[in-house]
C-alpha cells in the first residue's frame, strides 16, 4: 500500500514539473524574437498617454466648467516630461491634460504645435509619468512587410480603452495627398495596416525593436462609393524629430523660402509651342529676396529643384523643406512668358540657377 501511494506521489510531482515546464517554455515563447509585440507593449504602453483638450465656459448660474471637447493619444520622448502628438489634438484647447496608463491626470503645458505637419508638443512636469521615453527609430530604414505596432487611447469620453495595442505591418511608405486636412503642407505618411482608431491620433507607431517610427494622424473609413479596413497613416518620425525639436528649443517651427509666391501650372511634361511645361509658376517675386538675386522673374515655371521634377507647389515647396536656411539649391526654370505682359514668348527657354535660401519667419 506505502509503494502504491508513493508511486501516485511520484506521478503527480512529474505532472507539476511537466505544467510548470511548459508554462514556462511557452511564456519563454512569448517573448523570443518570433514574438516581440508582448514585451514592446509592457515597455512602452506606459509612456502612451491619453490627450485630454478641455473648453472652458462660464455662466452666471454655474460658473466655470470644463469640459472636455476632444481625446487623443501621446507619447513621452523626453524624460523631462516633453510628449509628442498631434496638432489636431490639442486644437483650440483651453486646457489640456494627459492620462497616463494607470490613471494618473496630469496637467500638460502646449509649447508648440505646426499645423503643416500636425504635430505638436506638450509638457507635463518631469517625473510624474513613470515610464521611460520612447526612443525614436529610423523612418527612412523602413521596408514594406515589416512589422507596425500601434498603441493608443481608442475610444470616446464614455468608453476609452487605455494602452490598446494593435499589430500590422508597414503597408505603404511615401504617401502622399493623404491628409483629411490634418496637413497645410507635403507629408509623405506611412501607411500601416495595424488598427488605428479615434482617440489613436497622436499616439505610437513602432518597429520590432520598439523603437517610435511614426506618429498615426488619420486612417481611411469611407468615401461616397467604398468603404476601407486597414487603411490608417503615420507621420514619419524622421519628419516629427526635426518638428519636434524646433518645437521644443523654440517654441514653433521655421522653413526656408526662396522668395516668391507660386502657382501650379498645369501642362505638359516638356513644353509645346502653344503649351506651357506643368511646373510650380511664379506670380510675385520679393524684391531684394533670394529668387531676386537669382534673377527669376515674374511667370517664370520652376520645373526642376535638385533634379527633381517639379510639377505643382508641393513638389516645391516640399523640396524646399528638406534644406535649412543657408543651404543653396539649384533650380530649372522655363521662361514662356514676358513678365511685363504675361504674354507668351515667341520661343521659350530654360535657364539654370542657385539661390541660397533664407529663413520663413
Amino acid at each position: 500500500m506505502k509503494q502504491k501511494i508513493l508511486s501516485l506521489m511520484l506521478i503527480c510531482a512529474f505532472m507539476l514539473v511537466s505544467v510548470s515546464s511548459a508554462e514556462t517554455t511557452t511564456y519563454a515563447a512569448v517573448y523570443s524574437a518570433d514574438n516581440p509585440v508582448p514585451a514592446i507593449a509592457e515597455r512602452v504602453r506606459p509612456a502612451v498617454v491619453q490627450v485630454i483638450n478641455e473648453a472652458v465656459m462660464w455662466s452666471k448660474d454655474t460658473g466655470e466648467i470644463h469640459q472636455p471637447q476632444s481625446y487623443g493619444s501621446g507619447v513621452l520622448i523626453d524624460e523631462r516630461g516633453y510628449i509628442v502628438t498631434n496638432n489636431h489634438v490639442v486644437d483650440k484647447a483651453d486646457v489640456l491634460r494627459v492620462e497616463t496608463l494607470d490613471g494618473t491626470v496630469l496637467e500638460a503645458e502646449l509649447i508648440g504645435f505646426d499645423d503643416g505637419t500636425d504635430l505638436a508638443v506638450l509638457k507635463v512636469e518631469e517625473g510624474k509619468i513613470k515610464a521611460d521615453p520612447v526612443p525614436m527609430g529610423d523612418s527612412d530604414q523602413l521596408v514594406i512587410g515589416e512589422l507596425a505596432i500601434a498603441i493608443g487611447n481608442p475610444g470616446d469620453a464614455d468608453d476609452v480603452l487605455l494602452g490598446t495595442v494593435t499589430c500590422g505591418i508597414i503597408s505603404a511608405l511615401g504617401r502622399q495627398n493623404v491628409s483629411a486636412g490634418n496637413f497645410t503642407r507635403r507629408v509623405e505618411t506611412i501607411q500601416t495596416d495595424a488598427a488605428i482608431n479615434s482617440g489613436n491620433s497622436g499616439g505610437a507607431l513602432l518597429n520590432a525593436k520598439g523603437e517610435l517610427i511614426g506618429i498615426p494622424t488619420l486612417k481611411m473609413v469611407v468615401s461616397y462609393d467604398s468603404i476601407y479596413e486597414g487603411l490608417g497613416f503615420a507621420i514619419p518620425v524622421n519628419t516629427v524629430k526635426n518638428v519636434v525639436n524646433q518645437l521644443i528649443d523654440t517654441g514653433k517651427v521655421t522653413r526656408p523660402r526662396i522668395g516668391v509666391s507660386v502657382a501650379t501650372l498645369e501642362g505638359p511634361d516638356e513644353p509645346l509651342r502653344k503649351y506651357a511645361p506643368a511646373g510650380a509658376q511664379v506670380m510675385v517675386v520679393e524684391p531684394g529676396g533670394p529668387a531676386d538675386m537669382a534673377g527669376i522673374r515674374m511667370y517664370d515655371i520652376v520645373t526642376e529643384i535638385n533634379g527633381i521634377r517639379v510639377r505643382d507647389i508641393n513638389d516645391l515647396t516640399s523640396e524646399i523643406d528638406r534644406h535649412a536656411a543657408g543651404e543653396s539649391v539649384h533650380l530649372k526654370i522655363c521662361r514662356y512668358f514676358n513678365d511685363l505682359t504675361g504674354e507668351p514668348l515667341p520661343a521659350w527657354s530654360f535657364y539654370e540657377t542657385d539661390l541660397r535660401l533664407e529663413m520663413l519667419d
